[in-house]
C-alpha cells in the first residue's frame, strides 16, 4: 500500500550555470519527442542518500543532524559526461541520467559522511548522477532508430563540460506542480 507520507532525500543542487546545462543538454534531448516525464530545472539534484517516506516527527529531527556534516563540506570537481540509464522495461529504461565524472571520489565521500551522521548503510559504490527523465512506453510508428537505446548511444560518451554543486539540502517531494520536490534545508558548499 502507497505512504502518503512524503519521501525525503539529501542531494547536491547544482549552481545557475549547471542547471542552464542541465537543462539545454535536457531540451537537446527532448527534440528527440521520445515519450517520458523530464525533469522541471527546479528539481534537478544529485542524490547522496534516499530516505524514503518520513512523517513531520521523524524528519523534524534530520536538519539538525546533517547541520555539522554539510556545513564542513566543499564543493566537488565535476563534470558532465554524457548520458546513462538504469533499469529496464524491455528496451525502454526506468530512468535516463546524465552521468558525472567525479575523478577525486567527493561525492563518494560526501555519501558516506551524510550516512555515517544519520546512521544510515551506506551501501553500493556510488556513481554520481542526475536524473534527467523517467521514460514512457514507446508508441508504434515511430521513425527508425528513434527510440531511447539509440538516444543513449548518441550520447553516451559526450562531454559537456564542469558541472558545480552549489549546496547541499534535505528534500522531499511535493508531488505538486511542475516542480515536485521541496527543500527543507539547506546548506551552501565551500
Amino acid at each position: 500500500m502507497p505512504s502518503d507520507r512524503p519521501n525525503h532525500f539529501i542531494a547536491l543542487r547544482p549552481d545557475q550555470a549547471g542547471i542552464a546545462s542541465l537543462a539545454a543538454i535536457s531540451e537537446r534531448l527532448q527534440s528527440w519527442e521520445l515519450p517520458g516525464r523530464w525533469t522541471h530545472p527546479e528539481d534537478l539534484h544529485l542524490t547522496l542518500a534516499f530516505l524514503g517516506p518520513l512523517d513531520d516527527d521523524e524528519a523534524r529531527y534530520l536538519p539538525d543532524a546533517l547541520a555539522e556534516v554539510a556545513g564542513s563540506l566543499r564543493r566537488p570537481r565535476l563534470a558532465l559526461c554524457g548520458l546513462g540509464a538504469s533499469g529496464s522495461h524491455g528496451e525502454v529504461p526506468r530512468a535516463v541520467f546524465a552521468a558525472l565524472s567525479d575523478p577525486e571520489m567527493t561525492c563518494a565521500a560526501m555519501r558516506q559522511d551524510v550516512c555515517e551522521a544519520l546512521d544510515l548503510e551506506s551501501g553500493d559504490a556510488f556513481r554520481p548522477h542526475i536524473t534527467l527523465c523517467r521514460p514512457a512506453p514507446m508508441p508504434r510508428g515511430l521513425p527508425l532508430f528513434r527510440d531511447w537505446p539509440h538516444l543513449l548511444e548518441a550520447n553516451g560518451q559526450a562531454e559537456w563540460g564542469p558541472c558545480a554543486m552549489s549546496e547541499i539540502g534535505l528534500w522531499r517531494s511535493s508531488g505538486r506542480g511542475a516542480a515536485r520536490y521541496e527543500q527543507v534545508a539547506t546548506w551552501m558548499l565551500h
